[in-house]
Formats: structure tokens, sequence, C-alpha cells
């Protein structure tokens, strides 16, 4: 049989399509939206056989599933949301704005209320109160005024931005952006749980460390997100983030974007320095004079491309940085509900374990040497509380994020093994006895989420601190200087978690050349 009757594709040349989006994660599943709603005719092309990247639903146990990827939104784009009818399209909120509950190494608990500028009302302590409060404003203020630099493009530039501030908030976003976050709270902030609790989130999912410069930006960029008009909440969607995915598959599909799973692409035509269609895996091409890729930078431009077409010094950037954290992802099928008071009083909200300041110190330094901390940062959620649809009287689902981890290609048993037992010892901390109460259990690190999506476990580590992300998405957002090409990978993103700024991003850069050249939608 020849290798034609093989791949049904081979030798085919596909015409007539304006768009080709590579990529179907939330952000490809983006551009091809706004594409196809702009008029023009969009094929949206996936390798893998599922819809959404590392977001997905999984099965754990007969009857009950987990999402995979993300448990939480709070940088999901409004612009997003607007231009593409996402709420019409199925995205709602079971918990909008939802409270957080530290737990620390000594057994005491602080909870602070979702709608964090309210949240300075419920301390007594007349130090912690003024001072809190003057931190949330001045955060928050920051935070607003950095939001169009965390959008990913080439045009993307916090510091232009911060030279066209008043004197005033200059100074400060220069503090910010330079400062390490413990420096920072050592700043605003009395000693105490509270200060503990925000050293833990401005190092959470991030691979610089409180202690290190750059590092409050993580806390700023968190906190430049709005959840349905409310600056710095976490929401958990009705049906878990994979809802978010359906819905943006919603919006593609009512554009008429032609969305093709288990369609992988073998590489990017370039003619005359202008991208002009794909190679797929199968065989057989598909001509577009307008390409989105939303995969990893390595991938597109390294393998797709080639490096004879692009510059040595795009190379350099997209190649140089190695992983070497990573986060871990924990989901627990339980047994029952949950009896002690310390567990029931806060599953309705996001919890987190704040590891002490050189806990926290020494959790990243062991993590960059390759081994498991004994502290790391935990953030939890029951989801079937949090989503009744989703709940059960007799099972309960947990899922726990953990950070620092030490970030490898692949791990043996005795390694997971470890890592396990370290995200439950710290787990345990805020649901006393969970161990015994597991059914089934899910642990998925970066190697995993790479298995599930063919992707590279790379391109599932720890970002870089904010600064450098946002210089590196300036340079990745370039596409290489390729005409006709736009990217809105993994090193275009700004954050960690859902956002589709960079979709969002490389499509409108796509229209306004495409218009600019004439292109009529």
């Amino acid at each position: 049989m020849s290798d034609v009757e093989h791949k049904p594709g081979a030798g085919r040349i596909e015409g007539g399509i304006d768009a080709i989006v590579i990529g179907a994660d939330a952000e490809g599943l983006t551009a091809a939206a706004y594409l196809g709603r702009a008029g023009y005719n969009t094929i949206l092309l996936e390798a893998g056989v599922e819809i959404g990247g590392a977001v997905c639903a999984r099965e754990l146990s007969p009857g009950q599933s987990y999402v995979d990827g993300e448990h939480l939104i709070s940088i999901l784009d409004p612009a997003v949301i607007a231009d593409l009818d996402l709420y019409r399209h199925g995205v709602s909120y079971a918990a909008r704005c939802l409270d957080t509950a530290y737990f620390f190494e000594d057994g005491e608990t602080l909870q602070l209320g979702g709608d964090l500028q309210m949240a300075a009302a419920a301390f007594d302590d007349e130090e912690t109160g003024p001072a809190f409060q003057k931190f949330i404003t001045d955060v928050f203020e920051a935070a607003a005024f950095c939001r169009p630099g965390f959008e990913a493009g080439p045009a993307s530039d916090i510091e232009k931005a911060m030279r066209a501030a008043p004197r005033a908030l200059a100074a400060r976003l220069n503090f910010f952006s330079l400062a390490p976050a413990q420096e920072v709270l050592d700043a605003y902030l009395p000693d105490g749980p509270l200060k503990t609790a925000l050293l833990s989130e401005t190092g959470f999912r991030s691979a610089a460390a409180p202690h290190e410069p750059f590092s409050f930006m993580t806390l700023v960029r968190r906190w430049a997100g709005e959840i349905a008009g409310l600056q710095g909440a976490c929401a958990y969607p009705q049906g878990g983030a994979a809802a978010v995915v359906t819905a943006l598959r919603r919006a593609a599909q009512a554009a008429r974007v032609d969305i093709r799973a288990a369609t992988g692409v073998a590489s990017i035509l370039i003619e005359q320095d202008h991208a002009a269609g794909v190679e797929l895996e199968g065989g057989g091409q598909i001509r577009a004079p307008i390409i989105v890729a939303a995969g990893a930078a390595r991938r597109v431009f390294m393998e797709m491309i080639g490096a004879a077409v692009i510059d040595i010094e795009f190379q350099r950037a997209i190649t140089a940085a190695r992983p070497q954290l990573a986060s871990g992802h924990l989901h627990l099928a339980l047994k029952g509900v949950a009896r002690d008071e310390k567990t029931r009083g806060h599953m309705n909200r996001r919890l987190v374990y704040a590891p002490p300041r050189e806990a926290l110190r020494r959790a990243f330094a062991d993590a960059r040497a390759g081994r498991v901390p004994s502290d790391v940062m935990i953030e939890a959620v029951f989801p079937d509380v949090l989503d009744e649809e989703a709940g059960g009287e007799k099972m309960q689902l947990l899922s726990a994020i953990a950070h620092p981890l030490p970030f490898d290609e692949a791990l043996n048993a005795d390694q997971r093994g470890e890592i396990e037992k370290t995200i439950l010892a710290n787990i345990e901390k805020f649901a006393p006895d969970i161990e015994d109460r597991i059914k089934a259990r899910a642990l998925r690190l970066a190697s995993d989420v790479a298995d599930s999506t063919g992707a590279s476990a790379q391109d599932y580590a720890a970002p870089p601190s904010i600064i450098e992300q946002v210089a590196l998405a300036r340079v990745a957002s370039s596409a290489g200087y390729v005409g006709g090409l736009y990217f809105c990978g993994r090193e275009a993103r700004i954050g960690a978690g859902i956002s589709c700024a960079a979709g969002r991003m490389a499509a409108k850069a796509a229209l306004f050349e495409a218009k600019r050249g004439g292109r009529a939608a």
C-alpha cells in the first residue's frame, strides 16, 4: 500500500483560507474566534485529540472527574469576555469572589475577604488595618496602571508606561518592579500572619523567590486582573476552568472557525520572508497569508520554521532560559464528608498554606537543587463544594497546587512518591487526617501534562519573574519579524493562569496588518 493510501491528505494542497491558528489551547481558541468574527475564513489546528491544551476534564474515580491545569480564574481578560460574548457561550461563576483562608505553621489561621479593598476593615489591630489599607490602595493603583503592559505584544513596555506616570506613582512602580517581595512587604506591613500570607502570594507559581529582586511583581500582575469587574478577585467557574475553554470553543464555532483536532503541523511555510501556510504532519498543505501560533516558541520557530530563517538574537532570547522550578497538582477523591471543624469551616473558600519566611527561602533553594522541599506553598479548593452540581454526599474532591517543586523532564516513581508525600503533609496542615479518607488520587506534574498534550515539559515549568516575562513577551510577540506570522504561545503570556490576552493581541495585530495591506473582511 502506498504512503498516500496510508495518509489520505498527503499531496493535497488546500487553499482559499484566510488564516490558520496552530494550537487549540485557550489562547489559540481566542485568536481563532477573533479572526473568525472579523469575517476571516479561519482554520484552527490542534495536534492532540483534545481541545483546550493543558486544561481539560479527566476522570479520577468512577463518576468523579477533576479539571487538569487550572482550578481558579483570576486574570481572564475582561475584553475577551466582552468581545467574544463568553457569558452567552456558557461562562458563569459558581463562586464569583472567593474568600481566602490562610493556614500557618503554628496552627493559626487568617481569613481575607474576596473583595480585598474591603478586607482591611476586618482587622481589629489598629496598626495592621490601616497599613493593609494603604498597601492595597497603592498596589491596586499600580496594578491597574500596569495592566496594558501585561497585554502581550511588541508594543508592551512597562518601563515606557512608568516614564509617563505621575512622579509619585512612577517612584512606587520602580520600587515594586525592582525590589524583592519581602522588602516591599517589610516597608508596608508589621510582622505577623498577614505579611507571611502575602509573602507566599508573591512567590506562588513563580520561579522568582520572594527574597529575590523583581519578585513582588508577581502579586502586582495577579491583582491587575478583574473578575466580574472586581480587581484582584479569584473565581471558581461553574464546571471549573474547563468550562471557560468550552465557552471559548463555542465562541470560535459561532464565528465559523473550522476546528480540526488530531491535525499536527510539521512546518510553517515561509516564502519571501512571509508566512504562506503550513505543511501537515500527515501530509499535505494548507495555504493562508496569516498564521497565528499558540505553541511553545522553541517548537514554532526552531522546528516548524527553522534556525536558518530566524534572527540569531531572537533565537537566543527564546531558547536562553532553562527551567529549574515547577508546580505540582494533586487531586484527591475523598471518602465521605469532612468531619473536623477546621476543614468544614473553610471548604467554600480558597485555602492557602503559607510557610514561614525562612522555610520559604529554603524551599526555593531545595527545589532549585533538585531536592523536594519539606515545606511548600499550597493553594487548594473543594470544587464540589463550590460547584453544587459537581457535589456528592459520599465523595468529595480536593484539588491542590503545590509550589515550589524541582523541575525535571521525567521523574521516577521514588521521586513522584516523595513529591506526593510532601504535598499531602502540607495539605494536612489545613485538612487534618485527610490521608485516611483518600479513595483515589492523581498527581500531575509538568512531565504528565506534557505527555498528555504532546508538548515539552519545559512548557509547563514555573515562569520567570514578571519583568523577565514582559521582556520575553515583547520579543516573542514580534514573531521573529516574519511577515504574516503572529505568536501567542507561552513566551508571549504574562502571569500564571488563563488570561487569553496574548491570543487577543495576536489576532488584533493580524487584523490590523491585514487591513493596512488592503485585505477587506
